[in-house]
């Protein structure tokens, strides 16, 4: 169970804005790499659902929720980024 409890949509963004903020902050340097690493990652879970190999269900929408909260991440990390060469 994720911090936002029933609203699956949520918890996958906020996973891959977490990602996607710790992934830049690690390999800034790589932002193209790092969004197709973790497009792919997140396109990979869901097929991997849709496998019948677990009891779970791809849902595309998941996969759209990822990539929403990896420019969330992405975005947040450049606008701090910003802010902090700006007081330096």
């Amino acid at each position: 169970m994720g911090f936002t409890f029933h609203h699956d949509k949520l918890n996958h963004a906020a996973a891959f804005a977490v990602l996607a903020a710790l992934g830049s902050l690690g390999w800034p340097e790589h932002k193209t790499r790092l969004v197709v690493l973790l497009a792919l990652t997140g396109a990979a879970i869901e097929l991997l659902q849709g496998a019948q190999l677990i009891a779970r269900d791809m849902d595309i929408l998941d996969w759209v929720a990822d990539c929403a909260g990896m420019a969330c991440g992405l975005a947040a990390m450049g606008g701090t980024r910003r802010l902090i060469g700006g007081l330096l």
